[in-house]
C-alpha cells in the first residue's frame, strides 16, 4: 500500500504539471485547432490521473534532484545487546505509529466520502427526474427526434421526456438513456439544434468520460487542480459538442444557434449531477461557447496536440519515477504519538509476543514473568542471556543492569537446543573487556577531534571531529575521522580525558556527528546526547568514515544502535537501526 500511494503521490504532481501547462495553452490552442482535438486531450489527461503507472524510462537527464529525505528508523528489536559494557534494559518498542500507515486511511476515508457524496447526489435527482417527468406524446417532436436519429445513425432506443424541475436540457442514463426538456417554449427550429446537441452527446458517449473524469476527480480529491481539470474538460466538451453540431452552417445559422442556447440557460441552474449533459456550464463556460459558436474559421486536426499531450504525461511521470528511485525506499515515513491506551496495548502485545518467542526454554527453566517483564532461572533473576540461533549471526538476547545469573544457550551441530548452561563472571567480564578495549582504541581519535575542534573553532567553527562533505559524499581521500565518546556516570565506563572536557565547560557542545545532522541526527544540550527520531544515540557506525559510541546512562538506558546505508557512489543514502547480527559483529 505504501509503494502504490507514494506512486499516486508521484502521478498527482506530474498531472497536475501536465494539467495546468495544458489550460495555460488552451486559449492559444483554440484558435489553430478543432475542438473535437482538445476535448480529446482532456479525456487522456483524466486518463493519466485515473492511471498512475508510469513506464521506466532511463532518461538522460533530470529535471531536479530532490533532496534525500532522512528515514526513520526500523522498529528496535527487542532482544538487540545495545552494549556489553554496561548492560541496559531490554531495547523497547518506540511508541508511535509510521505516517505511511495513516496516510492510506486518510485517503481511502476521503474516497468512500466522494463516492458516497456522488452517489447520493446523482440518485436524489434521478428520483426526482422520475417523479417529475413525463413522457412526450407530441407527434411533431418525436419526428423531429426520429429524423435526427435517422440523420445521425443511432439506433438505439432515447427516450424525450418533459421534467418540470429542470430549467435546461439534458441526457441522462447510462444504459436507458433519455434527453429531459424543461417545461419552456420552444420552435421546431430550436427543438431540432437541442435535441442534435444532446444526441451528439449520446453518440460519442460523453456520459461514460464524464464517468471517467469523476473517477480521476475521486481519486484525487486531496489535489485541487484536479477539480479545475474537471471543469475545463466539461466545457471543452460542450464546445466540441457545438462545433459538431454546427458543422456546415453558415453564420446566420450560428447566429440562431447561439440564441437558442442563450434563451434556454436564461434561468440560469446549477448541475444537479455530475453524471449528466448540461447546456449551462456558468458564465464563463457561457462566453466561451458563444465565442466558439460564431468563429467560423476552419481548424486544423488535433492529432498532433494529442500525441504532444500523450507524450507529456509519460515523460513527467517517468522523470519523477526516476527522481523517486533514487530516494531511500521510505521517504515518506513520519511518526504520529500514540495515546496511552494505544501505548499499553502496544506493550502489552510486546510482552506477549517476548513470551512466545523465549517460550523454547521453559522447559529448561527459563520463565518470563509478564508482570515485572523480567526472566527467572530456577527462582534467580537472570541479568545477561544469549542463544545463538543459526550460522547467520541470529540470536535471542536481552540484558540488564541487575540480576543473579548469566546464560547462554547450548545447541548443537544442528543448531538444535538441547541446553542452558550458566556463563562464568570471568567469561562475562572477558566479554565487557572485549568492548572496552575497542573504546579505548578509538578514545585518541576523540581526543585528537577535540584538538582539530579547537583549532578550526579560531578559524570558522567548524566540525570537530570530520570533513562533513567527505562523509556526504563518500571521499575517503579527504580528512575522515573515527570518533568516541564516553561519558562517566555510576555503571558504566569513566573516558580518558574526553569527560573532563564535557564536565569542564559549562558550553561545550559535541560536535561528533555534525555531518549527520541533515539526516534527522540532532544534539541535545541539555542531555548532552546526540539524538534520532528522539531517542538518544547509544552507537553510529560508518564503515570506513565513523564510528561513534556514548556511553552515557541515558544512551545505554534507551540510545539506539545506528548505521549508515551508502549508495554505489559512497554517498550518504539513508540512516537505519543496526540488527542484533549487526552489533554483535561490531562489538565481537
Amino acid at each position: 500500500m505504501r509503494n502504490f500511494l507514494t506512486t499516486l503521490l508521484q502521478c498527482s504532481l506530474s498531472m497536475s504539471l501536465v494539467t495546468l501547462v495544458y489550460v495555460a495553452i488552451l486559449p492559444l490552442l483554440s484558435k489553430r485547432y478543432a475542438a473535437k482535438w482538445r476535448y480529446m486531450v482532456w479525456l487522456a489527461i483524466a486518463a493519466g490521473w485515473i492511471f498512475p503507472f508510469r513506464p521506466h524510462i532511463k532518461l538522460p537527464f533530470l529535471p531536479m534532484q530532490i533532496q534525500k529525505i532522512p528515514v526513520e528508523p526500523m522498529q528496535p528489536i527487542v532482544n538487540i545487546v545495545p552494549s556489553m559494557v554496561n548492560p541496559g534494559a531490554i531495547v523497547t518498542t518506540p511508541s508511535t505509529i509510521p505516517l505511511w500507515r495513516v496516510l492510506p486511511a486518510i485517503w481511502i476515508i476521503g474516497i468512500i466520502s466522494a463516492v458516497a457524496y456522488h452517489t447520493l447526489r446523482h440518485s436524489r435527482f434521478m428520483k426526482m427526474v422520475r417523479r417529475w417527468s413525463e413522457p412526450i406524446t407530441d407527434s411533431g417532436s418525436l419526428k423531429i427526434l426520429e429524423d435526427l436519429k435517422a440523420e445521425l445513425d443511432i439506433k438505439a432506443q432515447v427516450e424525450l421526456s418533459l421534467c418540470q424541475s429542470i430549467t435546461s436540457p439534458m441526457l441522462v442514463g447510462f444504459f436507458h438513456p433519455a434527453i429531459l426538456l424543461p417545461a419552456i417554449k420552444t420552435t421546431d427550429n430550436d427543438l431540432y439544434l437541442i435535441l442534435k446537441h444532446e444526441l451528439i452527446h449520446f453518440q460519442r458517449r460523453d456520459l461514460w468520460c464524464k464517468a471517467l473524469i469523476l473517477t480521476a476527480t475521486t481519486l484525487h480529491w486531496f489535489n485541487p487542480v484536479v477539480y479545475l481539470m474537471s471543469k475545463a474538460a466539461a466545457i471543452q466538451c460542450e464546445i466540441s459538442c457545438d462545433e459538431l453540431v454546427l458543422q456546415g452552417t453558415d453564420f446566420q445559422q450560428r447566429k440562431q444557434y447561439g440564441e437558442t442556447i442563450l434563451g434556454i440557460v436564461r434561468n440560469g441552474g446549477k448541475i444537479q449531477t455530475t453524471l449528466s449533459t448540461n447546456f449551462y456550464g456558468g458564465k464563463k463556460g457561457m462566453k466561451n461557447r458563444i465565442f466558439s459558436i460564431m468563429d467560423t474559421k476552419q481548424k486544423k486536426a488535433g492529432v498532433v496536440i494529442l500525441c504532444m499531450a500523450l507524450a507529456g504525461i509519460i515523460i513527467t511521470g517517468a522523470t519523477l519515477t526516476a527522481a523517486a528511485d533514487k530516494e531511500p525506499a521510505y521517504a515518506f515515513e513520519g511518526n504520529i504519538p500514540l495515546s496511552d491506551r494505544e501505548k499499553a496495548k502496544q506493550e502489552q502485545e510486546r510482552k506477549e509476543e517476548k513470551a512466545k518467542r523465549y517460550s523454547i526454554y521453559t522447559k529448561f527453566g527459563l520463565n518470563y514473568n509478564q508482570e515485572n517483564d523480567r526472566f527467572y532461572y530456577n527462582d534467580q533473576l537472570v541479568r545477561f542471556f544469549a542463544d545463538k540461533l543459526d550460522d547467520k549471526d541470529s540470536y535471542n538476547s536481552f540484558s540488564y543492569t541487575e540480576g543473579d545469573v548469566d546464560l547462554r544457550g547450548v545447541r548443537n551441530e544442528k543448531y538444535e537446543l538441547i541446553a542452558l548452561e550458566p556463563v562464568s563472571q570471568k567469561e562475562y567480564d572477558q566479554r565487557t573487556a572485549k568492548i572496552q578495549a575497542f573504546s579505548e582504541s578509538l578514545s585518541e581519535i576523540q581526543e585528537s577531534a577535540i584538538q582539530e575542534s579547537e583549532m578550526q573553532e579560531n578559524v570558522g567553527n567548524e566540525s570537530i571531529n570530520t570533513n562533513s562533505t567527505a562523509i556526504e559524499t563518500g571521499d575517503s581521500n579527504k580528512n575522515i575521522n573515527g570518533v568516541i565518546q564516553e561519558k562517566a556516570d555510576s555503571n558504566g565506563l569513566t573516558g580518558n580525558g574526553s569527560d573532563a572536557v564535557e564536565a569542564g565547560d559549562p558550553n561545550y557542545v559535541d560536535h561528533s556527528l555534525n555531518a549527520y545532522t541533515k539526516y534527522g541526527i540532532s544534539y541535545d544540550r541539555d542531555a548532552e546526547v546526540w539524538m534520532y527520531q528522539d531517542k538518544p544515540i547509544h552507537c553510529l557506525y560508518d564503515n570506513g568514515y565513523t564510528t561513534f559510541i556514548d556511553n552515557s546512562k541515558v544512551a545505554l538506558k534507551d540510545g539506539l544502535s545506528l548505521k549508515v546505508i551508502r549508495n554505489s557512489n559512497a554517498g550518504i543514502e539513508q540512516l537505519a537501526e543496526m540488527t542484533e547480527a549487526e552489533v554483535n559483529r561490531l562489538f565481537n
